[in-house]
């Protein structure tokens, strides 16, 4: 009997224990929960302070801020910005009397933005507001969306032949209307894309897909959504269209009302470059800890697929053409031949009435990417002049010598070359990389 009393408070005590044990590994892990959810919250304060000072710096303008008090606490802000392309940028830029300008270059890889400022000749200030407002029409910049959506969801290939009668840069309703006019032209997508054909991507978009699914497509390139985690960027807008026309307008930019920022515009020539893998822009690498010198933030490259990478590469091949033969081609031939031999740069071009600030918009949005694969995957780049009564300078060429700079003087791509044809990274390109 006393055997069975001993065992039973054996028993008892095991469980007793075990209890305990449990409890407290319950309790470690629910504490350990707490210090995560603590973790995170201290990041979303500190990423939402950031971004509201940010938010006085677009709209104010004056001196990006270097330092801020977050909670008592001195922080630094590490800046994704290329000092000495952005320095080159605002000379260029000064040489001219456009009354607006913006400009933005990211690098395809990380999404970082090298450069990206506006000015206005009014007040002969460098700012922030222009790169990051999307009041701005998107105008044909829009076709590479319309290119991708029919890429990618109908049988229409970069070969697809179609049949257009009057001027392409035009889009009169009689023109997207079925007709056996002798008169008429064929030309294949490619070549619309590289010509900026209205008519023939009005009566695509009309005959071979339909809105909701270019509105699809516009979503997964960035359109209608947040793109950025470090700034609250305005976002870019692109409406459900009211008819066929209309849905023919909207496929073809010749609206107003589909809105596009400059560092979205650069960021859709960036998926293409990245074979279809839209990377998010972000003007921050981090934020640090003055005192303790802890980084209390860090920036993380982010991904999602915008198209497949054989369409992509489609795509691609397109907007090189643009520059090689299309409307683009004015501004890059006299491109310097060691860059010309050693990059692939495609784009595409875009010119609109209207927006805000008011004006006539020249558009160029386009990537640069090293041919040999060791040199790194290059950049985007997208220029937005707004002229007046009188034209200065194409957005093509601003954007053409700003890619010469930065592979000539920053990348010093010439250089990575061997005698035996191989090629090497340049040891010393990360120097100058990031800013503050």
């Amino acid at each position: 009997m006393k055997r069975l009393n001993l065992r039973y408070k054996l028993i008892a005590i095991s469980g007793v224990l075990g209890a305990i044990i449990v409890a407290a590994f319950l309790g470690h892990n629910a504490w350990q929960e707490f210090l995560v959810e603590q973790k995170q919250e201290n990041k979303s304060r500190i990423l939402n302070s950031v971004r509201a000072e940010f938010d006085r710096y677009f709209r104010e303008g004056g001196e990006r801020p270097n330092n801020l008090v977050i909670d008592g606490n001195e922080v630094a802000l590490k800046y994704a910005i290329n000092l000495e392309l952005e320095a080159f940028t605002k000379k260029m830029i000064s040489r001219y009397s456009s009354a607006h300008v913006a400009v933005v270059v990211m690098d395809n890889d990380t999404g970082n933005l090298l450069v990206s400022i506006g000015h206005s000749r009014a007040n002969r200030e460098f700012g922030p507001f222009l790169p990051f407002t999307a009041t701005h029409p998107a105008a044909s910049l829009f076709k590479i969306i319309t290119a991708a959506d029919l890429l990618e969801n109908t049988p229409v290939t970069e070969d697809s032949r179609f049949k257009f009668h009057g001027r392409g840069t035009t889009l009169y309703r009689r023109q997207l209307e079925q007709t056996n006019s002798r008169w008429a032209r064929y030309q294949s997508l490619e070549k619309a894309f590289a010509y900026s054909n209205n008519v023939i991507f009005g009566k695509a978009a009309m005959n071979q897909t339909n809105a909701k699914s270019i509105l699809k497509t516009a979503f997964n390139f960035g359109f209608n959504r947040d793109i950025m985690d470090d700034v609250n960027l305005s976002r870019s807008i692109v409406e459900m269209p009211e008819s066929q026309y209309n849905l023919a307008e909207i496929a073809t930019g010749f609206n107003r009302d589909t809105l596009v920022s400059p560092v979205h515009a650069a960021a859709i020539a960036a998926a293409i470059a990245n074979g279809g893998e839209f990377v998010t822009p972000r003007f921050l690498n981090s934020v640090i800890d003055t005192k303790n010198e802890e980084t209390l933030w860090q920036a993380r490259r982010s991904t999602r697929e915008a198209m497949s990478a054989e369409n992509a590469m489609a795509l691609r091949h397109m907007m090189e053409l643009t520059v090689s033969k299309g409307t683009a081609r004015g501004s890059f031939r006299r491109f310097d031949r060691k860059v010309r031999s050693l990059v692939s740069v495609g784009g595409k071009t875009g010119s609109i009435s209207g927006g805000m600030p008011d004006g006539k918009r020249d558009w160029f949005t386009a990537f640069a990417i090293p041919k040999d694969s060791s040199a790194g995957k290059g950049i985007s780049i997208s220029v937005m002049i707004v002229n007046d009564n009188k034209w200065y300078i194409k957005s093509s060429y601003l954007a053409k010598e700003i890619i010469t700079y930065y592979f000539k003087k920053i990348m010093r791509i010439e250089n990575a070359f061997l005698r035996d044809g191989s090629s090497q990274r340049k040891g010393e390109q990360g120097k100058k990389v990031n800013g503050t």
